[in-house]
C-alpha cells in the first residue's frame, strides 16, 4: 500500500503562534515607519559581478542570470533543486543532498564524469576541486540563502576570467556584505510539511554591527534547517532521507581610507543525511519495484558534506590603477556509507556460496585548497580603453579513500569473516599558475570590442594504494605525476544602438586540466600514463533590451559549442582510468522576459532549448555519434507572477506563483543501457504579509506532487541491470516562515 501524505502542521502552527503573540505589539510600534516592500513599477538595473567588477547586467556582453536570495526565501526555495528550472541552460542530476552535478548548456558526460565542467565561486573565492580525483563534479556547494544577496549564473565558457573547469559556465554565490552604515538584523523561524513524508523546520538569524566611526562593520549569521525525509525502506522504516543542514558566516568590512577597503569572511556549512533520495525502479519501465517512494537497503546510508571557506579581499587604488587582492582558504569534505549489496553482494555471493551476502562500502573525500589572485585594472584614451590583468595561483591537496568494503549477512546483519574485499586511497596534489589580461576598446560610444587571454600551467602528483580481494594478492601501490598547460581566449563585439538596447557577439573558450592516470607503469598497455586537457569553444549571439519606460525587459541568446578531446572515465582489467576520446556539440537558444504590466504586478518567463550530442563515437563511454549527452533536458521553461499591494496601516500583502517545466532527458549513452527519462512540471505558490519589521511567508512547492526524476543509474554492476535507483525531487511541500527585522 502506498504511504499516504502526512501534512502534519505542528511546526507551522508553532511559527504561527509566535506571529500572533507579537503582531499586535509590532503593528502599533511601527505604524509610522516606511513599509518594507513597495510596488514594483519599473525594472531596476540588476547589478552583477560577472566580469569580476560591478556592472549592470544589461552591459555584460554575455548571458548571465541573477536570482535574488530574498525572493528565494519568501518562496521557501533553499536548494538548487528548487529553482534550477527557472534558469535557461541550467540543469542538475542528484541522488541526495550534497551529491549534485550541475550542468550548464549541456556540457556533461553524465554521472561518471570526473572533474567538474561548471565552476563555483562564493564572492571572490573559488570553491571545490578542479582535478579529476576529488569528486569535484558532484561534491558541489548548495548554499542556504540565509546570508546571500543573489545567485549569479554565467552561461558559456569562462576560461579567461575563471580558469580551468569553467567550461559550461559558472555559478557565483554573492553574499550580503557587512554594512558600516546601519545597525540591523533579523530572526526567522519556519516549518514545513512534505507529502509522503515528515516535517521540516528552519531557523535563521543575522546581525550587522557598524563601529569605528562607521568605518568598520561586522555581520554575523547562523542558520539551521531540517529537510524532511520522504523515502521509506521495505523493512518498514520511514522517511529515511532526512537531511540536517547548519552553518554560519562572519563578515568584516573596513573602510581603511577613501582609497582602500578590506573585506573578509569565514563561512561554514555542514550537511548530514540519513539516506538517499532514490526510489528503486525497474530498469526498463521506471515503475517502482516495491511501491512509491520505497527502496530496499540492508544498512543505513548515512552521508555528510562539510564546507569551510575563508576569504580576505583587499581592494583600492594606486594612482590610476585599481588593485584587487583575493586570498582564499577552503576545506571541502564529504562521504559516507553505501549499501553495495545489489552490485557486489550479487556478484560475490555465488563466488563464496553465500546466498545472503551483503556488502557495505565507506568512502571519504577531502580537498584543502589555497588560492591567490591579484588583479590590476585601469583605463586610457579618455576612458575609451579599459583593461585589466593579473596572476592567479591555486594549490589543492585532495584525498579519496575507501577505508572499508565490508561483507555482512543480509539475514542477521552480522559480519562475515571474509578476506578484505578492497581498501583504496588516491592522494592527489594539484598546483596551477595562470596569467591573464582583458581589454575593452570603444570604437564609438555605441560600439566596442573586448578581447581576453589567459595562460595556465598546472602540475599534478598522484599516489595510489589499492589492496584486497578485488585487486589480487599483490597490492597496487604507485606514484605518478603530470604537467600540462593551456591557453584560453575571449573576443566580443557589442553594439548599443540606444542606452537600453544591446546586441553582442561572443567567442570564448574553456578547458579542464589533464593529469596522471590511475594505472601503474606495468599496465601501460591498458591506458596512457596521462590524459590531456579537454577544450571547448563557444560562439554566441545575443540581444538585451529594456523597453516601455523600464516596464519590460528581454534577454535572448543563441549559441553553438564544440567540445573536443572529451575526458572519459573507463576501465580495463580492474583499473579505472581516464582517456581523451570523442567530440560533442551543444547548440541552443535561451530567452527570458520580465514585465510589469500594472502597479505591484510582475511577470517573468523564461525558456531554453539545448541540443547536446556526440559528434563522434565515444567508445570508452559506450557512446556513438548522435547520442544525446546524459541528463541534459532538450527543453526547459518557467513562468512566474507576483503581485503585492498595500493593506491595513503599514502592512503590505503579496501573492505569487511559478510553473516550471523540465523536458525529457536520457540517462546514459546508448551502449550503456540508456533509458529515456520523462519530463516533469512543478507548480509553486507563495503568499505573505509584511511591514518594516515583520514578514510572514506562506509557500507551496511542487503542489502538483510531480514525481520528477533527476538521477538514474543501475545499482548492479551491469549498466542495465535491475534495480535502477531513480533520484526524485521532493514531493509536495507546504510551509510557513516568520521573520522579525530590526
Amino acid at each position: 500500500m502506498n504511504k499516504q501524505a502526512r501534512l502534519n502542521p505542528t511546526a507551522i502552527a508553532t511559527a504561527a503562534s509566535l506571529l500572533c503573540s507579537l503582531m499586535a505589539l509590532s503593528t502599533h510600534a511601527n505604524a509610522q515607519q516606511a513599509p518594507a516592500a513597495t510596488d514594483e513599477q519599473s525594472i531596476d538595473k540588476v547589478i552583477v559581478t560577472a566580469q569580476k567588477r560591478e556592472q549592470a547586467a544589461l552591459d555584460v556582453p554575455g548571458s548571465v542570470a541573477a536570482v535574488g536570495a530574498e525572493q528565494l526565501t519568501r518562496e521557501g526555495k533553499v536548494r538548487l533543486e528548487d529553482f534550477v528550472s527557472q534558469i535557461p541552460g541550467l540543469s542538475l542530476s542528484s541522488f541526495r543532498q550534497g551529491q549534485t552535478q550541475v550542468t550548464l548548456r549541456g556540457i556533461t558526460t553524465g554521472v561518471a564524469q570526473s572533474a567538474a565542467t561548471t565552476s563555483f565561486y562564493i564572492d571572490e573565492a573559488p570553491i571545490g576541486s578542479v582535478n579529476a580525483y576529488a569528486a569535484g563534479s558532484t561534491l558541489t556547494p548548495d548554499l542556504d540563502p540565509a546570508d546571500l544577496q543573489r545567485v549569479e549564473v554565467l552561461k558559456g565558457p569562462q576560461g579567461t576570467l575563471y580558469g580551468a573547469g569553467a567550461m559550461g559556465g559558472l555559478v557565483r554565490y554573492v553574499t550580503a556584505p557587512a554594512d558600516f552604515r546601519n545597525f540591523k538584523g533579523s530572526v526567522t523561524l519556519g516549518g514545513n510539511s512534505v507529502a509522503h513524508g515528515g516535517n521540516g523546520s528552519v531557523g535563521r538569524a543575522q546581525i550587522n554591527i557598524p563601529f569605528g566611526d562607521n568605518k568598520m562593520a561586522l555581520r554575523l549569521s547562523v542558520f539551521g534547517r531540517k529537510d524532511a525525509g520522504f523515502m521509506d525502506l521495505t523493512s518498514g522504516k520511514e522517511d529515511i532521507n532526512v537531511s540536517k543542514v547548519k552553518g554560519g558566516r562572519i563578515a568584516f568590512t573596513w573602510l581603511i581610507n577613501n582609497d582602500w577597503k578590506l573585506q573578509a569572511f569565514a563561512l561554514t556549512q555542514r550537511l548530514d543525511t540519513d539516506g538517499n533520495s532514490v526510489e528503486d525502479v525497474d530498469a526498463k519501465t521506471l515503475k517502482p519495484l516495491y511501491g512509491e517512494y520505497k527502496q530496499k537497503r540492508f544498512v543505513a546510508e548515512k552521508t555528510f558534506s562539510d564546507l569551510t571557506v575563508g576569504n580576505l579581499n583587499l581592494s583600492g587604488s594606486m594612482g590610476n590603477f585599481n588593485v584587487v587582492s583575493s586570498t582564499t582558504w577552503q576545506k571541502v569534505e564529504g562521504g559516507g556509507r553505501q549499501d553495495a549489496t545489489p552490485g557486489f553482494g550479487a556478484a560475490l555471493g555465488p563466488l563464496f556460496k553465500i546466498p545472503d551476502l551483503g556488502v557495505v562500502n565507506t568512502q571519504l573525500l577531502s580537498t584543502e585548497r589555497v588560492s591567490q589572485e591579484i588583479r590590476v585594472s585601469s583605463s586610457a584614451l579618455d576612458n575609451r580603453l579599459t583593461y585589466d590583468g593579473g596572476l592567479y595561483y591555486t594549490h589543492e591537496d585532495s584525498s579519496n579513500r575507501i577505508p572499508s568494503f565490508d561483507p555482512f549477512s543480509t539475514t542477521t546483519g552480522a559480519a562475515y569473516p571474509l578476506p578484505s574485499i578492497v581498501k583504496a586511497s588516491i592522494l592527489s596534489d594539484y598546483r596551477e599558475l595562470s596569467v591573464f589580461a582583458n581589454a575593452t576598446y570603444a570604437l564609438t560610444p555605441q560600439f566596442d570590442f573586448q578581447a581576453g587571454i589567459r595562460h595556465g600551467s598546472d602540475e599534478q602528483v598522484y599516489a595510489q594504494d589499492y589492496s584486497g580481494l578485488l585487486v589480487g594478492a599483490t597490492p597496487v601501490i604507485f606514484n605518478s605525476n603530470a604537467e600540462s598547460s593551456k591557453s584560453t581566449y575571449l573576443a566580443t563585439a557589442r553594439y548599443k544602438p540606444t542606452a537600453t538596447d544591446v546586441l553582442y557577439g561572443k567567442v570564448s573558450t574553456g578547458y579542464r586540466a589533464g593529469g596522471p592516470n590511475a594505472v601503474p607503469p606495468s599496465a601501460a598497455a591498458l591506458a596512457p600514463q596521462t590524459f590531456a586537457p579537454d577544450t571547448l569553444t563557444s560562439f554566441e549571439l545575443g540581444y538585451k533590451s529594456v523597453m516601455d519606460g523600464g516596464r519590460l525587459s528581454f534577454e535572448g541568446a543563441i549559441f553553438s559549442t564544440k567540445w573536443k578531446d572529451i575526458q572519459i572515465q573507463t576501465s580495463a582489467n580492474g583499473f579505472n582510468f581516464l582517456v581523451n576520446g570523442s567530440n560533442a556539440t551543444s547548440r541552443g537558444a535561451e530567452a527570458s522576459v520580465i514585465f510589469y504590466p500594472a502597479k505591484g504586478l510582475s511577470l517573468r518567463a523564461s525558456a531554453g532549448y539545448t541540443d547536446a550530442k556526440l559528434s563522434s563515437d565515444a567508445t570508452a563511454a559506450g557512446g556513438v555519434t548522435g547520442d544525446k549527452l546524459p541528463f541534459v533536458p532538450e527543453m526547459t521553461a518557467s513562468f512566474s507572477a507576483n503581485y503585492n499591494w498595500a493593506t491595513v496601516g503599514s502592512w503590505r500583502a503579496s501573492v505569487g506563483g511559478t510553473v516550471a517545466y523540465t523536458g525529457e532527458r536520457v540517462s546514459d549513452f546508448s551502449k550503456r543501457a540508456a533509458v529515456d527519462v520523462p519530463s516533469f512540471t512543478t507548480v509553486g505558490l507563495n503568499a505573505g504579509l509584511e511591514n518594516a519589521n515583520w514578514r510572514v511567508s506562506f509557500y507551496g512547492k511542487n503542489l502538483n506532487d510531480s514525481r520528477g526524476i533527476v538521477f538514474l543509474k543501475s545499482l548492479s554492476l551491469a549498466p542495465g541491470g535491475n534495480p535502477f535507483a531513480a533520484g526524485l525531487i521532493a514531493p509536495r511541500t507546504i510551509g510557513m516562515d516568520v521573520t522579525y527585522k530590526f
